[in-house]
């Protein structure tokens, strides 16, 4: 129960009120999202029946950060920890890009959730969208809808996280059933099995098709949701156990399931609608994919049921994530990246203007008129941007923090450590040179503006500490201009990703040396640590 007796109006910490049970669900909520109703069909157009083998690469891919992120949460237990976990190691620079990449993600996740289900549900109701000339975009009523849509999703944190809480322990429980019965259906109604060993000539089993599907896919951005759990760690009850733990066991559910989805697409597809090759697979121009095979299958309840489903689960997702951009937004606000109000509570303990600004800063997204499409392989890569940090700083920490507590400890962390830094800098090329531009624009002119504010201030910037994430960003863009097939350094999709691989085995150890002497003191705002 809550006391009666509130110290002030502004409290200064979040409630720990969420269980393991609440944060597991609250990671596979965030993980099978819009990307179950969408991700199937564009993996498939880029890897054909490989899409299975891209589900297990990007799984043990998002398993090796999250492992990573198991021990950073387990000792950085605090809601917003993405910008509080560079800062602690590399000072006000890397904490400032560390925070504005996840916040920048977050932002834009809930304007994505919305945007999918306001277009599943324009099969049954089409005034919801018209003719953009590319492709379906929301009409004025499906933009006031979407609109209607994120105030409810705001609504709804600003109560607290108990009723947050509430709402994705029961919408999880639906989410996770619907999957999984929409997929049998499909497989024991259709079984073109064949489907399977179909490829397009060139396309699908290379190396290629794979690691497209991983990034541009869907694949990625689908099962990068495991951070929810560091990102509620400061509202959770003994989080040094149980982030780690809803972490592990959140990614193995939600990649079981998808792996079970993507089967099912592979063989329900008509073979008719493969003459031409997985890469032109049209399936419906109003609504979504899985929907129009449904149709085509005549199974009404089916069709029924992913409507449905079309609201419920990009619903919760958006409703979490919602509250999550607020949270590191809060975090930020706290450590003085952003300005101070953003690190203030009401009395529900949210933080309510951090809140607002996501609602506003969504809203003004959605009528930039976004596609699921168009973006998802933007905010794959500045995710990934974000997670980057990780290896970096927790061999960073261990020499800074040696004897803190720690729940849980990467095992041969000095050999996995650089491994799934290598593999997140793969990831990010792997989302395509333009979305990779995209979001290493978005974050270097804004640190650049950081810093220089900082300065002026007179503000400690840690400008050595932080320097190499600038290095390291223009290396990535370096090697997408002039490596991989057709490009000044011959060798195809392989070589690039030897290149990337020996520049990322290059900058780790830098990027772990140039750490402060000691942990940063101004990130032990809210933070249970003893330095």
């Amino acid at each position: 129960m809550t006391s009666t007796r509130a110290p002030s109006p502004q409290p200064e910490a979040l409630r720990r009120s969420l269980g393991l049970r609440s944060l597991t669900l609250a990671v596979i909520t965030s993980t099978i999202g819009s990307g179950w109703l969408f991700a199937p069909l564009y993996a498939a157009r880029f890897a054909g029946p490989a899409s299975l083998l891209a589900w297990v690469a990007g799984g043990v891919m998002a398993f090796g950060l999250a492992l990573v992120f198991a021990e950073l949460g387990s000792l950085v237990p605090s809601s917003g920890a993405l910008a509080q976990i560079p800062l602690l190691s590399h000072g006000r620079w890397a904490g400032f890009i560390g925070g504005w990449c996840a916040w920048i993600a977050y932002l834009t996740l809930p304007t994505i959730e919305v945007l999918a289900m306001v277009q599943y549900v324009a099969s049954s109701l089409p005034w919801l969208t018209a003719d953009g000339g590319q492709g379906q975009v929301l009409s004025g009523a499906g933009l006031g809808v979407a609109m209607v849509l994120l105030v409810l999703m705001a609504w709804i944190n600003l109560a607290g996280v108990s009723w947050l809480a509430r709402w994705i322990d029961g919408l999880t429980s639906w989410k996770l059933v619907v999957p999984l019965l929409v997929s049998l259906s499909l497989m024991l109604t259709a079984g073109h099995w064949s489907n399977l060993g179909l490829h397009d000539a060139g396309q699908g089993a290379d190396l290629a098709g794979v690691v497209s599907a991983i990034g541009g896919g869907g694949i990625l951005f689908s099962l990068l949701g495991f951070r929810t759990a560091m990102d509620l760690a400061g509202e959770a009850r003994n989080p040094q156990r149980n982030v780690p733990l809803a972490m592990a066991l959140g990614l193995g559910v939600s990649l079981a399931i998808y792996l079970l989805l993507q089967l099912s697409f592979l063989v329900a597809v008509p073979p008719q609608a493969l003459s031409q090759g997985w890469a032109a697979l049209q399936l419906s121009n109003h609504g979504g994919p899985l929907v129009a095979i449904a149709m085509g299958l005549g199974m009404g309840w089916v069709v029924t049921l992913l409507l449905s489903d079309a609201v419920i689960s990009p619903g919760a997702t958006a409703m979490t994530y919602m509250g999550v951009s607020a949270r590191v937004a809060w975090m930020m606000g706290r450590l003085g990246l952003l300005p101070e109000a953003m690190g203030r509570l009401n009395r529900q303990a949210v933080p309510a203007i951090a809140l607002l600004w996501s609602l506003a800063i969504g809203v003004v997204m959605l009528l930039g008129g976004p596609s699921w499409q168009r973006v998802v392989s933007f905010l794959t890569a500045t995710l990934v941007i974000a997670l980057a940090v990780g290896p970096v700083s927790l061999l960073a920490l261990r020499q800074q923090l040696p004897a803190a507590p720690r729940a849980f400890r990467l095992p041969m962390a000095k050999l996995l450590c650089p491994l799934t830094f290598v593999a997140a800098s793969w990831a990010v090329l792997w989302c395509g040179r333009s979305a990779l531009e995209g979001a290493v624009t978005l974050v270097v002119l804004p640190a650049l503006l950081f810093g220089l504010l900082q300065r002026q201030r007179g503000q400690s910037l840690n400008a050595g500490c932080g320097s190499w994430w600038f290095v390291y960003l223009g290396g990535l863009v370096l090697i997408a201009e002039i490596s991989g097939p057709q490009r000044l350094l011959p060798g195809g999709d392989a070589s690039q990703l030897l290149i990337t691989a020996l520049f990322a085995l290059v900058i780790f150890p830098i990027a772990v040396g140039t750490r402060l002497p000691r942990a940063s003191s101004e990130a032990q705002v809210a933070v249970e640590l003893t330095l």
